[in-house]
Protein backbone atom coordinates (compact mmCIF):
# COMPACT_ATOMS: atom_id res chain seq x y z
CA UNK A 1 0.00 0.00 0.00
CA UNK A 2 1.39 3.44 -0.85
CA UNK A 3 0.60 5.95 1.67
CA UNK A 4 -0.12 9.83 1.13
CA UNK A 5 -1.39 11.50 -2.12
CA UNK A 6 0.13 13.46 -4.76
CA UNK A 7 -0.59 15.84 -7.33
CA UNK A 8 1.75 14.48 -9.97
CA UNK A 9 -0.13 12.36 -12.22
CA UNK A 10 2.00 11.44 -15.21
CA UNK A 11 5.02 12.77 -17.38
CA UNK A 12 6.82 12.49 -20.73
CA UNK A 13 10.53 12.95 -18.98
CA UNK A 14 13.76 13.54 -21.70
CA UNK A 15 17.01 12.31 -21.38
CA UNK A 16 19.00 9.41 -21.93
CA UNK A 17 16.12 7.24 -23.00
CA UNK A 18 13.25 8.64 -25.76
CA UNK A 19 9.46 7.98 -24.79
CA UNK A 20 10.08 7.76 -21.13
CA UNK A 21 7.51 8.12 -18.95
CA UNK A 22 6.56 8.04 -15.26
CA UNK A 23 2.98 7.17 -13.72
CA UNK A 24 1.66 7.83 -10.22
CA UNK A 25 1.63 4.18 -8.73
CA UNK A 26 -1.16 6.11 -6.67
CA UNK A 27 -3.27 6.67 -9.22
CA UNK A 28 -2.35 3.55 -11.79
CA UNK A 29 -2.02 -0.26 -11.78
CA UNK A 30 1.08 -0.88 -13.55
CA UNK A 31 -1.30 -2.02 -17.02
CA UNK A 32 -3.01 0.90 -16.77
CA UNK A 33 0.15 2.95 -16.89
CA UNK A 34 1.26 0.96 -19.22
CA UNK A 35 -1.84 0.89 -21.82
CA UNK A 36 -1.97 4.56 -21.06
CA UNK A 37 2.03 4.92 -21.89
CA UNK A 38 1.51 3.08 -25.38
CA UNK A 39 -1.90 5.34 -26.38
CA UNK A 40 0.05 9.10 -24.94
CA UNK A 41 3.08 7.69 -26.87
CA UNK A 42 2.95 5.42 -29.49
CA UNK A 43 -0.84 4.99 -30.39
CA UNK A 44 0.45 1.28 -31.11
CA UNK A 45 2.13 -1.85 -29.50
CA UNK A 46 5.83 -1.46 -28.99
CA UNK A 47 8.65 -3.60 -26.97
CA UNK A 48 8.86 -1.86 -23.44
CA UNK A 49 10.75 -1.80 -20.45
CA UNK A 50 8.94 -0.77 -16.81
CA UNK A 51 11.39 0.04 -13.90
CA UNK A 52 10.37 0.92 -9.98
CA UNK A 53 11.21 4.58 -9.70
CA UNK A 54 10.47 8.26 -8.30
CA UNK A 55 9.56 11.31 -9.19
CA UNK A 56 10.46 14.63 -7.47
CA UNK A 57 9.62 18.39 -7.49
CA UNK A 58 12.46 19.70 -7.53
CA UNK A 59 15.42 22.37 -9.04
CA UNK A 60 18.07 20.97 -11.10
CA UNK A 61 19.98 21.46 -14.68
CA UNK A 62 19.20 20.56 -17.99
CA UNK A 63 21.87 20.62 -20.73
CA UNK A 64 23.27 23.63 -18.88
CA UNK A 65 19.82 25.76 -18.05
CA UNK A 66 18.01 25.56 -14.15
CA UNK A 67 14.99 23.80 -14.62
CA UNK A 68 12.41 23.59 -11.85
CA UNK A 69 9.83 20.66 -12.25
CA UNK A 70 9.23 17.01 -12.18
CA UNK A 71 12.60 15.04 -12.26
CA UNK A 72 12.55 10.90 -12.57
CA UNK A 73 14.78 9.76 -10.17
CA UNK A 74 15.85 6.43 -9.02
CA UNK A 75 16.86 7.46 -5.49
CA UNK A 76 13.52 7.72 -3.18
CA UNK A 77 13.68 10.85 -1.16
CA UNK A 78 11.19 11.87 1.69
CA UNK A 79 9.31 13.94 -1.14
CA UNK A 80 9.26 11.34 -3.59
CA UNK A 81 6.37 10.17 -5.65
CA UNK A 82 6.59 6.25 -6.75
CA UNK A 83 5.59 5.88 -10.22
CA UNK A 84 5.86 3.06 -12.98
CA UNK A 85 8.46 4.24 -15.46
CA UNK A 86 8.26 3.01 -18.65
CA UNK A 87 10.56 3.41 -21.67
CA UNK A 88 10.83 2.01 -24.93
CA UNK A 89 13.30 -0.75 -25.19
CA UNK A 90 16.33 -0.05 -27.50
CA UNK A 91 17.54 -2.78 -30.54
CA UNK A 92 20.65 -3.40 -27.84
CA UNK A 93 18.29 -4.16 -24.72
CA UNK A 94 17.32 -8.38 -24.82
CA UNK A 95 15.07 -9.77 -22.34
CA UNK A 96 11.52 -9.54 -22.25
CA UNK A 97 9.49 -6.76 -20.33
Amino acid sequence: MIKGTSKFDYSIFYGEWGNWAGFNKQKYSKEEAINAWKNEVFGEDVPYIVEDAFARHRAGSSDGQPVVGWWLEQEEYKTSVPVWSIRKKQPREGGAE
